[in-house]
Protein backbone atom coordinates (compact mmCIF):
# COMPACT_ATOMS: atom_id res chain seq x y z
CA UNK A 1 0.00 0.00 0.00
CA UNK A 2 1.07 3.67 -1.19
CA UNK A 3 1.02 5.93 2.20
CA UNK A 4 1.28 9.68 1.87
CA UNK A 5 -0.26 12.68 3.51
CA UNK A 6 -1.63 15.68 3.11
CA UNK A 7 -2.75 18.62 4.35
CA UNK A 8 -6.73 19.53 4.10
CA UNK A 9 -7.93 23.27 4.80
CA UNK A 10 -11.62 23.80 5.99
CA UNK A 11 -11.91 27.33 6.47
CA UNK A 12 -9.31 28.72 9.19
CA UNK A 13 -8.30 25.06 10.21
CA UNK A 14 -5.73 22.90 8.41
CA UNK A 15 -6.02 18.69 8.92
CA UNK A 16 -2.93 16.81 8.64
CA UNK A 17 -4.08 13.31 6.93
CA UNK A 18 -2.28 10.07 6.29
CA UNK A 19 -3.64 8.31 2.88
CA UNK A 20 -3.19 4.95 1.67
CA UNK A 21 -3.55 3.97 -2.28
CA UNK A 22 -3.67 0.34 -3.12
CA UNK A 23 -3.46 -0.45 -6.55
CA UNK A 24 -4.15 -4.03 -7.96
CA UNK A 25 -4.94 -4.33 -11.81
CA UNK A 26 -8.22 -6.11 -12.62
CA UNK A 27 -8.65 -7.51 -16.43
CA UNK A 28 -5.41 -5.54 -17.79
CA UNK A 29 -6.86 -2.00 -16.26
CA UNK A 30 -5.76 -0.70 -12.74
CA UNK A 31 -8.00 -0.78 -9.83
CA UNK A 32 -7.01 1.28 -7.20
CA UNK A 33 -8.78 2.15 -3.47
CA UNK A 34 -8.56 5.55 -1.47
CA UNK A 35 -8.16 4.97 2.60
CA UNK A 36 -7.59 6.75 5.26
CA UNK A 37 -5.54 6.50 8.31
CA UNK A 38 -6.84 7.38 11.99
CA UNK A 39 -3.28 8.07 12.52
CA UNK A 40 0.01 8.11 11.46
CA UNK A 41 0.48 4.74 9.74
CA UNK A 42 4.04 4.00 11.59
CA UNK A 43 1.98 3.94 14.77
CA UNK A 44 0.90 0.58 15.79
CA UNK A 45 -2.86 1.28 16.90
CA UNK A 46 -3.61 3.46 13.81
CA UNK A 47 -5.68 1.29 11.14
CA UNK A 48 -6.94 2.22 7.62
CA UNK A 49 -10.34 2.71 6.66
CA UNK A 50 -11.54 1.89 3.10
CA UNK A 51 -13.38 5.32 1.46
CA UNK A 52 -13.86 4.24 -1.68
CA UNK A 53 -12.61 1.43 -4.49
CA UNK A 54 -13.05 0.78 -8.13
CA UNK A 55 -10.88 4.13 -9.57
CA UNK A 56 -9.05 4.00 -12.71
CA UNK A 57 -6.31 6.40 -11.92
CA UNK A 58 -4.15 7.61 -8.85
CA UNK A 59 -5.23 10.99 -9.49
CA UNK A 60 -9.03 10.43 -9.34
CA UNK A 61 -9.06 8.42 -6.11
CA UNK A 62 -6.96 11.07 -4.40
CA UNK A 63 -9.09 13.84 -5.33
CA UNK A 64 -11.86 11.65 -4.35
CA UNK A 65 -10.61 11.03 -1.23
CA UNK A 66 -9.45 14.54 -0.49
CA UNK A 67 -13.01 15.86 -1.24
CA UNK A 68 -14.70 13.52 0.94
CA UNK A 69 -12.29 13.84 4.26
CA UNK A 70 -12.92 17.55 3.59
CA UNK A 71 -16.92 16.93 3.84
CA UNK A 72 -15.95 15.03 6.67
CA UNK A 73 -14.13 17.61 8.81
CA UNK A 74 -16.94 20.33 7.46
CA UNK A 75 -19.56 18.35 9.29
CA UNK A 76 -17.24 17.44 12.36
CA UNK A 77 -16.66 21.02 13.15
CA UNK A 78 -20.59 21.75 12.05
CA UNK A 79 -21.59 19.22 14.62
CA UNK A 80 -19.04 20.77 17.39
CA UNK A 81 -20.30 24.32 16.39
CA UNK A 82 -23.65 23.13 17.22
CA UNK A 83 -23.23 21.08 20.24
CA UNK A 84 -21.59 24.08 21.60
CA UNK A 85 -24.48 26.67 21.15
CA UNK A 86 -26.89 23.68 22.50
CA UNK A 87 -24.34 23.88 25.59
CA UNK A 88 -24.70 27.96 26.02
CA UNK A 89 -28.34 27.77 25.36
CA UNK A 90 -28.25 25.04 28.08
CA UNK A 91 -25.91 27.12 30.44
CA UNK A 92 -28.54 30.57 30.24
CA UNK A 93 -31.38 28.54 31.01
CA UNK A 94 -30.06 27.35 34.17
CA UNK A 95 -28.84 30.75 34.69
CA UNK A 96 -32.57 31.75 34.84
CA UNK A 97 -33.34 28.86 37.86
CA UNK A 98 -30.74 30.32 39.86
Amino acid sequence: MIKFKRHIKVDDQVFETWFGMDIKKKGGKPNVSIFYYTDDPNEELSVHQLIKGNFTSKDEAVKYGTRFMRRMYQDMIKRENEGNSQDNDANEGSELLD
